[in-house]
């Protein structure tokens, strides 16, 4: 806690500083603030009563580089500049500043007087100078969707004070939140000149909704109407995302094809760029490797599975599937050009239509089929079997006829023996 003694002492020093700083200000007779653009001509008036008995006028400088007031020019029946390239002093005590430069920003103080405290006035000059109209210098023009992405370096120079660099996307202003967008500055001052360049680089991260998005930068400085901008080109950009979907579409895109007609399968995907590789394939075969395929007038055998897999530009692949089905006509017969139909199938055949005009079960007629072989081949065995073992029941009964006679031919009946006269 502050003591008395220390309370009494701050006390007096402000009250010292307060009563310094009106004796200071009771010689200032003016105060003028202005904004001159670099390069220009410009002239201070002194303001301050010119009497018979003080016709000394001088001008004095102080800048931020200046921790002092600088004497420039001084004025006794006769100008004498103390830097004739950027000043001069008229007759009446105006001092004239050649060509406005940064260095000239400061204040400026005219004083007048002979003997004693002398009369003063301050004009305080601010230069701006209008910067380049920006330049968006890109690198790419085509990005990855999800990444951080260097969007382009906007670049405007020869300006005065530092110039500031917005951005917009689609005419909207875009805010650097130091995560999904973010923004490099870097200010460069001309050692000579001391004027800025000013670089501004966009880092954004983009999503598929930014495909043809339209990136500008503009430019923001002060001047004496006001503060005005320059705008930069614009930019569109394309953005790539890997596949997210596949599919397959059918025309017809009735659920069932009917025999004989055509059928066209089309393969798309959601990606950008457009899938570089397509791979169809039925039933597990591949059969084409382009986006579309055509089936000209389909058949039952054309029923089956269709996929169709798509492979990206980093080669990450989508598929999709579709199921053809095929509803036969009336008067197709599937089993044309074989010959040789077992009559069980033909019968099956002609029931099937008879019976409200359904096409053949492909199942059905197949087991028919090997019915009917099956028994054909058995009667076949039955009859090769009895022919074959008559014939040898015969030819054995000959042989041991023959043979009983040799041995004893006179137990053998003569009417058992039967002789064929040639």
């Amino acid at each position: 806690m502050a003591t008395a003694p220390a309370l009494i002492c701050g006390l007096l020093i402000s009250v010292y500083a307060r009563f310094v700083s009106v004796q200071a200000n009771q010689n200032e007779i003016a105060s003028l603030k202005l904004l001159v653009e670099f390069g220009k001509e410009l002239q201070l008036s002194c303001t301050i009563p010119h009497q018979n008995n003080k016709r000394i006028i001088r001008w004095l400088q102080k800048t931020s580089s200046m921790e002092e007031w600088e004497e420039i020019a001084e004025l006794s029946g006769v100008g004498v500049p103390v830097d004739e390239e950027r000043f001069k002093v008229l007759e009446n005590g105006t001092l004239v500043i050649l060509s406005v430069s940064v260095e000239d920003e400061g204040q400026f103080k005219c004083q007048v007087g002979k003997d004693g405290p002398e009369d003063h006035s301050v004009t305080t000059v601010a230069v701006f100078k209008s910067p380049t109209k920006p330049v968006l210098d890109v690198r790419y023009q085509t990005f990855t969707a999800g990444e951080l992405s260097e969007i382009g370096t906007c670049t405007s120079s020869n300006g005065y004070p530092v110039s500031n660099i917005t951005w917009y996307k689609n005419g909207r202003l875009v805010v650097a939140n130091g995560n999904e967008v973010q923004t490099k500055v870097h200010n460069i001052m001309n050692q000579n000149t001391r004027l800025y360049t000013t670089e501004s680089t966009l880092y954004y991260t983009l999503n598929k909704s930014d495909i043809n998005a339209e990136f500008f930068c503009e430019v923001v400085y002060p001047s004496q109407g006001g503060i005005k901008t320059l705008s930069s080109q614009s930019l569109k950009i394309d953005v790539h995302y890997a596949i997210e979907n596949a599919v397959i579409e059918v025309e017809p895109s009735t659920e069932v094809i009917n025999e004989g007609e055509s059928v066209h399968l089309k393969c798309t995907a959601d990606s950008n760029p457009p899938p570089i590789e397509y791979l169809w394939e039925k039933d597990g075969k591949q059969i084409s490797t382009s986006a579309q395929y055509t089936i000209q007038s389909v058949t039952k055998s054309d029923e089956g599975y269709y996929r169709c897999t798509v492979f990206d530009f980093n080669f990450i692949k989508q598929s999709a599937v579709r199921i053809i089905q095929v509803k036969a006509t009336e008067n197709n017969n599937e089993l044309d050009g074989r010959r040789d139909i077992p009559p069980l199938a033909e019968k099956s055949r002609s029931l099937g239509h008879q019976g409200g005009d359904k096409p053949l079960n492909r199942a059905w007629m197949v087991i028919g089929i090997i019915v009917t072989l099956t028994l054909v081949a058995f009667f076949v065995s039955v009859a090769y079997y009895f022919c074959y073992y008559g014939k040898e029941q015969e030819k054995k009964s000959l042989e041991d006829i023959e043979e009983r006679t040799a041995m004893e031919p006179e137990k053998v009946p003569p009417t058992e023996v039967k002789v064929e006269e040639q």
